[in-house]
């Protein structure tokens, strides 16, 4: 029993020892701050000038937009994506406006400057936020930067899936079409990006609300760049069905009349649009005035590109849409 406890008292009084030396060491060597102790005091810092501005509520974001940049890029992001958490927010005294590149040049709050610029620094991390947003429906104005953010950083199926469930859902929304922001009309954008035939007929629905002039306008210019990006599958949509178009049946001609002659697939669905005899002759009448419609709105949007066409393309299409006519005239169903 004495041999025991002498064992026990031995290990402790070397273990106690080896203690002493390896803290002895330590203390020997200079303290240096680590890696992490630094990405930590950049996001305090962060978290301040964000927490600073929001108190002062001043009339300018570019001083915040500095401070930001001037930190590094991993912490602004986690300082962003706490100081979202919070649900803070102020008015910049700013509207919605988008710059060449699709990012904000102008936000109209705090926490929508905070999700462009989370957009810009780190996609990822704002594609993967932008579900957070979309959760609930709390701004429109945050929805159009989310949806955006979340198209830019999650390429996967999952994402692109959630992208098109959220944009039916924006398009279909009542109470955010009401009094609508310039925001969620931006936010159209998503449709012309995401492409297809699926959102027509929550977009001709909006195209026929004549009491909602901003939301009809723009859901006039997103099946136009539609039609332009992507001319026969929409075609097709738009001549077989007429009810959907019905009350804007001249808006219907100005579409049918961008199809270009070159194109078969095209051509027939002119046609049948042409020889359908619900097509009335008003509508006839506005079609023969713009065919071929080379007409564009020029926009800056939050994902795509404004289409253009240059001479060559321009006149190849004139020439073929000229000899459609003259085989039209020589064809007796017409």
């Amino acid at each position: 029993m004495r041999l025991s406890r002498a064992i026990i008292f031995g290990v402790i009084a070397l273990a106690l020892a080896a203690w002493f030396v390896a803290r002895q060491r330590r203390d020997a060597i200079p303290h240096q701050p680590s890696t992490a102790t630094k990405l930590s005091q950049a996001t305090l810092t962060a978290e301040a000038a964000l927490t600073n501005w929001q108190q002062s509520n001043p009339t300018a974001i570019s001083d915040l937009r500095g401070k930001l940049a001037a930190l590094p890029r991993a912490e602004v992001a986690a300082a962003i994506r706490r100081f979202l958490d919070s649900g803070k927010n102020a008015p910049t005294g700013q509207g919605f406006r988008i710059d060449a590149k699709g990012f904000l040049e102008e936000s109209p709050t705090l926490r929508t400057f905070l999700l462009d610029y989370l957009g810009q620094i780190d996609p990822a991390a704002a594609a993967q936020y932008a579900k957070t947003i979309l959760a609930s429906k709390d701004s429109p104005d945050e929805w159009a930067v989310a949806l955006r953010n979340l198209a830019l950083g999650d390429s996967s199926a999952e994402g692109r899936t959630l992208l098109r469930q959220k944009t039916d859902e924006l398009l279909r929304c009542e109470p955010w079409q009401t009094n609508p922001s310039v925001g969620y009309l931006e936010a159209f954008d998503t449709a012309v990006y995401l492409g297809g035939t699926n959102f027509v007929p929550p977009l001709t629905d909006l195209v026929r609300r004549k009491d909602n002039q901003a939301v009809a306008h723009a859901a006039f210019l997103t099946l136009d760049r539609l039609v332009i990006n992507e001319p026969a599958a929409m075609l097709d949509s738009l001549a077989a069905d007429p009810s959907l178009m019905e009350g804007r049946e001249q808006t219907r001609a100005n579409y049918l009349a961008r199809a270009d002659a070159r194109d078969q697939r095209q051509t027939k669905a002119l046609e049948k649009y042409l020889l359908d005899p619900r097509t009335s002759a008003s509508e006839l009448d506005q079609f023969a005035g713009l065919f071929p419609n080379a007409n564009f709105m020029i926009s800056r949007n939050l994902l795509t590109p404004s289409p253009t066409l240059d001479h060559a393309d321009l006149s190849g299409r004139d020439a073929a849409s000229l000899q459609l006519v003259q085989q039209w005239l020589a064809d007796p169903r017409f």
